[in-house]
């Protein structure tokens, strides 16, 4: 039985006990993991802008893990609801490439203001980012394994 759950961009999913959650094609998105070692719950989501207020015009009020802060609001509740505790979840955040050169306004770029919006919004919900790898100029491959909380992350130029 495969237990394997692909998440494509601007999609969240969660899981206990076992299983695989993977997402590719992470160049100036962020990947949001959140991990409680205590129960193995666990879910990550891959979102692409930091938040809806950055979209002109987006009036869908469903929440929607293609932004960093609703996605880490989903992960939250999802992991609640398969018995994980928020005071014990850990955060670890890839991706926010700088993909293309930026040729006005703002040259920091989507992906630096992903990362930003992330740790803004975990530090307003008390979780702690344990580690992050993010930033630099090529994309990224994630897997995270359920049964024991461990990330694989895969460059690729």
């Amino acid at each position: 039985m495969n237990n394997n759950i692909s998440i494509n961009t601007g999609e969240a999913a969660t899981s206990k006990g076992s299983g695989v959650l993977e997402t590719s094609g992470i160049g100036s998105c962020l990947v949001i993991i959140l991990f409680d070692e205590k129960t193995n719950v666990g879910g990550m989501a891959h979102a692409m802008l930091p938040s809806r207020k950055s979209v002109a015009n987006e009036q869908n009020m469903n929440k929607s893990a293609k932004y960093v802060d609703e996605a880490i609001d989903i992960l939250v509740d999802d992991i609640n609801k398969l018995g994980g505790d928020i005071n014990n979840l850990k955060a670890r955040i890839i991706g926010g490439a700088k993909m293309f050169k930026i040729l006005s306004g703002d040259n920091r770029g989507i992906g630096f203001n992903n990362i930003e919006a992330a740790k803004k919004k975990l530090r307003e919900v008390g979780i702690m980012i344990d580690s992050e790898d993010t930033g630099g100029t090529v994309g990224r491959i994630v897997k995270l394994d359920i049964k024991n909380g461990l990330i694989e992350v895969v460059k690729r130029m």
